[in-house]
């Protein structure tokens, strides 16, 4: 049984709701610099911070105290790694954090559960890749998104050779801000978060390689930065760009709605496939006229609307399930000695090509896109 602990009880308590549920591991430990959140299961809830991940969590749990569990608690990373009843750290702490943490974690001998992104800057990032090779212990990247079975079903599709060649890839997201209710507002900072390029549109990055199958070759970005003052980063990012190999991609990306809406689609020689994802059943989007939270339509070129194959998928294709089975199944890939769904590789991918797409808008250019990470240093 593999022996895990969250540091960072804001998202990471998705991650708390995965290693509760998972048949593989035990939830040992919390830490978190708040006496709040670590006092009981839902501290973070009485703050009104993250109550989209209540749900993951039986409602008699959360007036329990994490201690009455037989969970340990923490408010510091050392004191978590000092202890040799842990094997595991899901690390979830702002996103700058993540390379100095992360290489603490590894060097400490613990296997590393990483949040996105895997940090801001790429020097950053250097003795985290020097600490993954030589660890033996595994590194994964939480970029839930691949686990969501309306993704999987895309994925799935496209690997069939349903669709035929795959050319062109898009993505449409339109959301409302984040959240303001970060410890020290960190995540309205690009010095800490990287913005939204670096922050959300790495997650974008991650599905154009991995649904694609390719590596990008070039980006051209533009963005906008007028919409939230108390915000110092561009509020709208849209990126074009081609693949190696052939094949062209676009990601708009937009914080100013009122509503959730996220897009897949991806046009093959043969076909095409749209994917829908909503964060709750209703959505003004569609007049609150679905049920559903995701769905996948897959169908012929220039076919009809009733030749389409239809599938569609309640909550578990919602982000907080995803967070909390991505952890399931990254305890899976420990138990079992299976790669991560994504690696260490493909977190440190998705940051330069999120860094490279805001050196374009800044330039106003198109660039190339030629990874700088050393290959053998990761795992």
């Amino acid at each position: 049984m593999i022996r895990a602990a969250v540091v960072g009880l804001g998202i990471g308590l998705a991650h708390c709701a995965g290693y509760l549920k998972s048949p593989h591991a035990k939830l040992v430990a919390v830490c978190d610099p708040l006496e709040v959140r670590r006092k009981t299961v839902g501290g973070t809830f009485s703050q009104g911070s993250m109550e989209v991940l209540k749900p993951l969590f039986p409602p008699e749990l959360l007036s329990r105290r994490w201690d009455d569990l037989g969970i340990k608690t923490f408010s510091t990373l050392e004191e978590v790694l000092e202890d040799p009843s842990i094997d595991l750290v899901s690390l979830c702490t702002p996103d700058y954090t993540h390379p100095t943490l992360g290489t603490q974690v590894l060097k400490a001998g613990k296997h590393l559960y990483l949040e996105k992104p895997v940090g801001v800057r790429l020097e950053d990032c250097d003795p985290l890749l020097e600490a993954a090779y030589h660890s033996k212990q595994m590194v994964g990247v939480a970029y839930e998104f691949r686990l969501n079975p309306a993704v999987r079903k895309v994925k799935e599709t496209i690997d069939s050779g349903k669709i035929g060649r795959p050319e062109a890839f898009s993505l449409y997201h339109y959301r409302n801000s984040f959240r303001r209710d970060k410890v020290g507002k960190w995540i309205q900072k690009r010095e800490f978060s990287g913005g939204l390029l670096v922050e959300e549109t790495c997650h974008w990055f991650d599905l154009a390689r991995y649904l694609m199958g390719r590596e990008v070759e070039t980006l051209y970005c533009v963005t906008r930065d007028c919409f939230y003052p108390d915000f110092d980063f561009e509020d709208i990012a849209y990126v074009n760009g081609t693949f190696q190999g052939g094949g062209i991609l676009h990601i708009s990306h937009a914080l100013t709605g009122f509503d959730f809406s996220l897009i897949i689609q991806v046009h093959g020689t043969s076909g095409t496939i749209w994917c829908t994802l909503k964060d709750d059943q209703y959505s003004a989007l569609d007049g609150g006229e679905t049920s559903w939270y995701g769905l996948v339509a897959v169908g012929p070129l220039n076919g009809k609307p009733q030749e389409a194959e239809v599938t569609k998928f309640g909550i578990e294709a919602t982000e907080p399930e995803n967070i909390q089975n991505a952890v399931i199944h990254f305890t899976q890939s420990i138990a079992s000695h299976h790669p991560p769904a994504a690696t260490l590789e493909d977190g440190y991918r998705s940051l330069e090509l999120s860094l490279l797409a805001g050196k374009s808008a800044r330039e106003g250019k198109v660039l190339e896109y030629r990874s700088q990470i050393p290959i053998h240093k990761t795992n």
